[in-house]
């Protein structure tokens, strides 16, 4: 046991003095600083490390972004070209509408028109009806009447009965004229008033 005791103390003694043999010889080693220019290289290295990742993400979805881009312009050119087309329809289609209610308007105008001309005979011809009935009632009346009274009624029936024929003369050189149209019916309503008072002054 003392032999063990002796051989595993010789043993920590040699291991201590290699370790301090080792320490000797690195003290005894030159000392030397790296370039200042070997960090910025390793610095600007570890960033553009860092940086390259970062770049090629935005470059894939600029990429994307162009993708997209170019299919949005695409879809726009897409969308005005129907929109285009739509509002060329719609305009004419309205045109077409504008035109076949004109048409309609026009044709309904006419159809006025002539309804209205149709109504404006019939009262011409029962205006002369009554007037016929009135004046041989009024002829038979003047032997019941003041000469004075009848010869005033018959003049203004003279001036009355011109006007009326040169109202229809002038109707039938230039058409239905409404002033001539107006002047016509205030005379046959004139005529019938007086040739109606002819009558009722002599019963």
């Amino acid at each position: 046991e003392a032999t063990r005791h002796h051989k595993s103390g010789g043993g920590r003694m040699n291991s201590d003095k290699h370790n301090g043999d080792i320490e000797r010889l690195m003290e005894k080693l030159p000392i030397e600083n790296p370039p200042e220019a070997l960090w910025t290289r390793i610095e600007h290295a570890l960033r553009e490390e860092q940086r390259t990742p970062l770049e090629e993400t935005p470059g894939l979805f600029t990429r994307l972004a162009d993708m997209f881009r170019v299919r949005s312009l695409t879809l726009a050119a897409g969308v005005v070209v129907i929109l285009v087309g739509i509002g060329m329809s719609w305009m004419l289609i309205r045109d077409y509408t504008e035109r076949r209610e004109n048409a309609v308007v026009a044709q309904n105008s006419d159809d006025m028109m002539l309804d209205a001309q149709s109504d404006i005979d019939q009262a011409i011809y029962y205006y002369e009806r009554a007037i016929e009935k009135l004046t041989v009632l009024a002829e038979r009346s003047e032997s019941d009447l003041d000469p004075s009274f009848v010869k005033l009624q018959k003049e203004k029936i003279i001036l009355l009965r011109a006007s009326i024929n040169e109202c229809k003369t002038a109707m039938n050189v230039n058409g239905s004229h409404p002033e001539v149209q107006h002047y016509l019916f205030a005379a046959y309503t004139d005529l019938q008033h007086t040739l109606q008072q002819m009558v009722s002054r002599a019963q």
